[in-house]
């Protein structure tokens, strides 16, 4: 029998923040920030599909999360795990796999001089623009850079909007919401999956599912022969039309 294989992304696909909940509905906590106070939650209709998922398959971790950020998360994934926006992906003992440094790692390092110039020129303009950006890094080489706003979406639509305008080929933009990542093209989910969805079938047949809730997920998602996408999701509210 083939083995089911989830790529599963995480923050607003099987777990969310509290105001993204459904009101009145019992929750469990599912992620913590870095003082250990409760940050996201699970419903328990996630609940049921993940233990369900969790029993029959292989779950692995397709996030924009960085390692230590996976590590807070209240599910214990024990295979695959792929984080940085797909620009890091270990395998089940925590270690790089020996390809990731001959075909990750140039992509990523090509592209440090265009990320450590969006770096500056956006530091510079966060605290006027309303927004805070952070770079995330594995092994000395930056992998991403994210930036987040506590406003209604201003900040951020206006920061995208800007970006949208000549981005270097190199690079490739998220914005779902108050988050939004500047990657490195080639580094990124779709392109991890694939990899190690090859590593597994080397180990014998797999059914692969992609779980995702944005529009960057799609490609990641394409690449399985299963897609999955939560009701009101980005994915759904844009792609998606209703029959009346």
């Amino acid at each position: 029998m083939p083995r089911v294989v989830i790529f599963l992304d995480l923050d607003d696909t099987i777990l969310q923040t509290a105001p993204k909940c459904p009101p009145d509905e019992p929750l469990a906590p599912a992620a913590f920030n870095r003082a250990g106070e409760v940050l996201s939650f699970m419903t328990r209709a996630q609940q049921r599909l993940l233990n369900f998922w969790q029993e029959q398959g292989i779950v692995i971790p397709v996030t924009g999360r960085t390692e230590r950020a996976l590590e807070r998360v209240a599910i214990d994934f024990d295979s695959w795990r792929i984080t940085h926006h797909g620009a890091v992906i270990r395998q089940p003992d925590g270690s790089l796999p020996v390809w990731w440094a001959s075909e990750v790692r140039p992509i990523l390092a090509a592209a440090q001089s265009l990320l450590e110039d969006y770096w500056h020129r956006l530091s510079s303009k966060a605290a006027d623009e309303g927004y805070r950006i952070s770079r995330h890094e594995v092994d000395v080489c930056l992998t991403y850079l994210s930036v987040k706003a506590d406003d209604d979406g201003a900040a951020l639509a206006r920061l995208a909007a800007h970006l949208q305008q000549g981005l270097p080929a190199e690079l490739a933009l998220h914005w779902n919401g108050n988050n939004l990542a500047l990657m490195v093209r080639g580094a990124q989910k779709h392109a991890a999956v694939q990899r190690v969805a090859e590593e597994l079938r080397r180990e014998g047949p797999i059914v692969t599912i992609g779980a995702g809730d944005s529009l960057t997920d799609l490609p990641f998602m394409r690449v399985c022969d299963f897609a999955l996408t939560p009701r009101d999701s980005q994915i759904q509210r844009q792609t998606w039309s209703e029959s009346h």
